[in-house]
């Protein structure tokens, strides 16, 4: 929209209410930003700093936290292995199949060239979006942390306010209080508390710490008992009206045992404020009032969890069940240390989960917490859950991968490579037949066989329609089954009259190398049954490709041991 000859990016919010009101009726939130200053944020190096696994493994939930960064990735995808299959199509070929070849050699060579900017292009909309959930999360903590603050100086307000009230100052100030005098005190408490109904219990006590008067259920219970005698040496200090005293957040009787804060205030001789002559304390319901300001703040978005914590970690309140109040949340130190106001937000590893965290530290609002005396460092958590965590969510680092042109020769034989877990693996093209989209799979198992892990079914261009039993390559390798995400590929291959399909992370090309860069493993002879016998030379050396033995590949999968 334009506003003052301005044009500004605009939204437009609704009230979800708040604990079941609603606001006044139509009160929305706008906000606004200046198109020219929305986009010019400072560089970011979220992913710089990200280690390069987690980064990978990131990536593999791309469908989840980002669907248009995801269906950029799958686009890429696509043109790979059209590109990949038209190769490995036309290996071998003469005639028209060879200028076929010739012209998706240069597509492939100028895909090649532009995957760099290509790569980029993701990285950098990858970078956007994890910048975003970050600046999202630490503004949510930063929401929460002002809801606590605001909702608590209230408490405070509350405690000296009551305080003043001139039937409380003046019944315990009498030298005989009857019963009935305490019965209109207890009728004082009960007026308050059905109106202020954050509070589970309203009491007023002597200057001996004697509770005189209580509501609650159990309020005839606790009258009589004593308050504990810091507290109460405490509040017999306050030395004004402005004073008050909120006790650690811990368990106490006086709220059936569970930990919350109890917020103190002197009462004082009507004529004589400088002479105490009792005190009044009100029980915050910390329990639902605490979950209620984490609940509100996350809204309805599925995936987060929010904790206050103080500063060594302990929990106050959880909307996380396996994190209750009194646990200890482990942290990294150096977050329990930020100085009050201050934010953080990282990507982080949290219950086998990667997730975005936000975090700040309680600065006070108005003179609460900031120049009253009072201090209590409370810590406010957000994280958002983006995805299990994969151990081989990643198809290795590509540029590492990536094949000089010297490398490649201009005649010999033609391998299709492809990667798994991270490592560069090649069988002889001639016995590929093309590359299928995982996701198009049929999963079945067979018990007799574990590395078989589905049924995918053929393309009409290829010979001999139908389904082929599919078989993880990587289970076959490293006996870990892999963890198939949009770049898994199956890969049709045959030998004879035997066709089947092998699951793999990721496509990579469909090279020629001499008979020189071809060397035999110096672990073939002492492995039985190896699948590589025989490693290429790539890169001047630098790069090592693992040939996978097709004929010891189908004698394994096609034995009895294996098909059963």
């Amino acid at each position: 929209m334009v506003c003052a000859g301005r044009e500004y990016l605009v939204r437009t919010f609704g009230a979800d209410g708040y604990q079941g009101y609603p606001g006044p009726p139509g009160w929305q939130g706008q906000v606004m930003i200046p198109v020219d200053v929305a986009f010019s944020g400072g560089n970011n190096s979220t992913l710089a700093a990200l280690d390069p696994g987690i980064a990978a493994g990131l990536l593999s939930h791309a469908q989840t936290f980002s669907p248009p960064l995801y269906a950029i990735m799958t686009a890429a995808e696509t043109i790979q292995r059209v590109v990949w299959n038209g190769q490995v199509m036309t290996t071998g070929q003469s005639g028209e199949r060879t200028k076929l070849k010739t012209i998706l050699d240069q597509i492939s060579e100028t895909g090649a060239r532009s995957n760099e900017l290509f790569s980029k292009s993701i990285a950098d909309l990858y970078e956007t979006v994890l910048a975003s959930s970050l600046r999202d999360s630490e503004f949510v903590s930063h929401l929460l942390i002002d809801l606590m603050d605001r909702n608590l100086y209230e408490r405070s307000d509350d405690c000296r306010w009551w305080a003043l009230t001139s039937e409380l100052r003046t019944a315990l100030a009498a030298a005989q209080r009857e019963s009935a005098l305490v019965a209109h005190i207890h009728r004082i408490l009960e007026y308050i508390n059905r109106l202020y109904t954050v509070y589970t219990r309203i009491f007023v006590y002597d200057t001996s710490g004697c509770i005189i008067a209580s509501t609650g259920q159990d309020g005839a219970v606790v009258v009589g008992t004593p308050i504990d005698p810091v507290t109460l040496a405490r509040v017999c200090a306050l030395r004004s009206e402005q004073d008050y005293y909120v006790t650690p957040f811990a368990p106490t009787p006086l709220y059936d045992g569970q930990a919350t804060y109890i917020y103190h205030a002197a009462i004082r001789a009507p004529e004589d404020d400088a002479t105490v002559v009792g005190g009044i304390g009100i029980v915050f319901d910390a329990t639902p009032e605490f979950l209620a300001m984490l609940r509100g703040g996350l809204g309805s978005k599925p995936g987060m969890n929010a904790l206050f914590v103080d500063r060594q970690g302990c929990v106050l309140s959880s909307t996380d069940p396996t994190r209750p109040v009194g646990s200890i949340l482990k942290l990294d130190p150096s977050l329990l240390a930020l100085p009050n106001g201050a934010s953080a937000s990282r990507i982080v590893i949290h219950d086998n989960h990667y997730a975005v965290m936000g975090c700040t530290v309680s600065s006070g609002y108005r003179e609460f917490k900031v120049t009253d005396g009072y201090r209590e460092d409370v810590l406010a958590f957000v994280f958002d859950s983006l995805g299990e965590v994969r151990e081989h969510a990643g198809t290795g680092h590509q540029a590492e991968l990536a094949l000089t042109q010297d490398a490649i020769a201009a005649e010999g034989r033609e391998f299709a490579t492809f990667i798994v877990a991270g490592s560069l693996f090649a069988l002889s093209a001639e016995h590929v037949l093309q590359a299928l989209q995982a996701s198009k799979m049929s999963s079945v198992s067979k018990a007799q066989c574990p590395a078989c892990i589905g049924l995918m079914g053929l393309q009409s261009e290829v010979e001999n329609n139908g389904a082929v039993w599919v078989f993880d390559l990587g289970y076959l390798l490293r006996g870990l089954p892999s963890v198939i995400n949009h770049t898994s590929q199956v890969i049709i291959v045959r030998l004879g009259a035997q066709t089947i399909g092998l699951l793999v992370d990721a496509l990579h090309g469909v090279p020629k190398f001499n008979a020189t860069q071809i060397m035999p493993s110096p672990f073939a002879d002492h492995a039985d049954g190896a699948l590589v016998k025989h490693f290429i030379k790539a890169n001047g050396g630098k790069l090592l490709i693992q040939a996978v033995d097709i004929t010891r590949l189908f004698a394994i999968l096609m034995g009895r041991e294996a098909i059963g």
